[in-house]
């Protein structure tokens, strides 16, 4: 008994993180939220697909950063490094994300780079479709 007690308070406890993790303290619609952090609320399995989509974005991050020399002369914008919800990504609809990472080097102020990465969850495999200057 006491280690399903433990078990569903762990639960609990995980689901509060990715639901802090995603959604501010100030009311946010779901059209505030990127389109894969909507998809991944609305799934049947909501915690899995938060936590899957939270990994897609720290690899698409870290190989945005390897493919413009590394972090001492490259850094993401904030929307990498946040809320998951901020992370400017596209659901592929078959178990892959797109992630437009926009970044420069480290202190910017203005985004000088554009890096697009496609991450998918089966098998972890990442992509980098593009890397080059901001394209309009």
């Amino acid at each position: 008994m006491n280690g399903v007690i433990r078990t569903v308070i762990s639960q609990s406890v995980l689901l509060s993180i990715l639901a802090l993790s995603i959604v501010p303290a100030s009311a946010q619609t779901s059209t505030d939220l990127s389109e894969c952090a909507t998809k991944a609320i609305e799934s049947d399995n909501a915690a899995a697909q938060i936590t899957a989509l939270g990994r897609a974005r720290n690899l698409a991050r870290q190989a945005a950063e390897a493919a413009n020399g590394g972090l001492g002369v490259y850094r993401a914008d904030a929307s990498m490094h946040g809320r998951v919800s901020d992370a400017p990504c596209v659901d592929n609809g078959d178990g892959s994300w797109t992630f437009t990472v926009k970044g420069g080097e480290p202190g910017f102020t203005t985004p000088t780079k554009e890096t697009v990465v496609t991450v998918n969850s089966n098998g972890w495999t990442v992509k980098v479709d593009y890397n080059g200057p901001i394209r309009s």
